[in-house]
């Protein structure tokens, strides 16, 4: 017969053995072990054949993920995915030049989000770039102002470049990237809107689409959307797209950006900060955004981005506004966040205090 104190201690010692084992083991579920002998690069290997088979992603897309893997295989392949730790990924972004902090940061999120797919597949258990913080990141690019803008519709005008000052007048109409811009056609006019499928599909199989009124109005150059339609309808012969050749024929991407960079370097003249500072030709889409911010527009919409921080970045102005005196408005605007707001009277004997 089994003294209870002894059948007492073998019942503890088994109870310790079970709460050991991993969660799902004691009921005879299948375990992901963790595979420690692996290296971090076989784990890209298998991450980036997901992501080319079956996401969905453009080639573009691909193309950007393929250089980040890259990065992630020459700074940290060899290491096993298990026993990498954070102060080796810090060390390994500080390896990047100052003027690729974005690179670094999208670097960082690139490894973090391979982890996270490892972790779900059973290849580790933790993700050591979880928790760090991005690396700094300053943009150099220079924001592009209205009066550079309408300096460099005036020389397109000038110089006889139709679709180019077309080019100027759609972006900032519009607010949308240079791919969207090329593929514009007449036809997306429809029940009084200009209809727009981004190309920017974020994975999900289908781009942002934004149903534009013709009515909207810039007020910073006095033309309508619709105006400006018939701007480009009236330039060179007759195409299907809105911004096309004299002949007609449609441009492609790569000439709306050269023909913004040289007409900008032809109007900064000896100021033009260089191809790796200048404004691009996207930066028309941020002073598109600040603009119709200023008209109270709902520029998220117009922008096609389902985060209002990423809306957040197009109207940061980089400190151009930095040294204007902002003023106080007296009354909401008409329609404003205060529109509907009732301000009940203040109890008697209640005074506001000088101090």
């Amino acid at each position: 017969m089994i003294d209870p104190t002894q059948l007492a201690g073998v019942l503890e010692l088994l109870a310790q053995a079970l709460r050991a084992l991993p969660s799902g083991a004691a009921a005879g579920l299948p375990i992901a072990q963790p595979q420690p002998s692996k290296t971090v690069g076989e784990w890209l290997d298998v991450h980036l054949r997901e992501m080319e088979v079956g996401r969905g992603y453009r080639e573009q897309t691909l193309r950007n993920k393929r250089s980040l893997i890259a990065h992630c295989r020459r700074l940290w392949g060899a290491r096993p995915l298990a026993e990498l730790r954070p102060p080796e990924i810090v060390a390994g972004l500080r390896t990047f030049p100052a003027r690729q902090g974005s690179t670094a940061h999208r670097v960082m999120r690139e490894l973090s989000d391979a982890y996270a797919e490892a972790i779900a597949a059973g290849w580790c258990r933790d993700n050591p770039a979880a928790n760090l913080k991005p690396p700094k990141h300053t943009v150099q690019r220079k924001r592009l102002t209205l009066e550079t803008w309408q300096q460099m519709r005036a020389l397109a005008k000038a110089s006889g470049q139709v679709w180019l000052e077309n080019l100027l007048l759609l972006a900032l109409v519009t607010g949308q990237r240079r791919g969207d811009l090329v593929k514009m056609r007449f036809d997306d006019v429809v029940g009084g809107e200009l209809r727009v499928e981004q190309q920017k599909e974020a994975g999900k199989g289908y781009g942002f689409r934004v149903a534009i009124p013709l009515g909207l109005r810039l007020d910073a150059i006095g033309m309508t959307v619709g105006e400006v339609i018939e701007h480009c309808r009236a330039a060179g012969d007759p195409g299907p797209t809105l911004i096309r050749k004299t002949v007609g024929g449609r441009l492609e991407v790569s000439s709306l950006s050269n023909a913004f960079a040289a007409c900008f370097a032809a109007v900064s003249g000896a100021a033009d900060p260089g191809p790796r500072l200048r404004p691009s030709l996207h930066e028309v889409r941020s002073l598109s955004a600040r603009l119709y911010k200023g008209q109270g527009i709902d520029v998220q919409t117009l922008l096609g981005h389902k985060d209002a921080d990423v809306t957040a970045m197009y109207v940061d102005d980089r400190g151009l506004s930095a040294r204007e005196w902002k003023r106080v408005a007296l009354s909401p605007p008409p329609g404003g966040p205060m529109a509907n707001l009732t301000l009940n009277p203040a109890p008697a004997g209640f005074f506001v205090s000088g101090d």
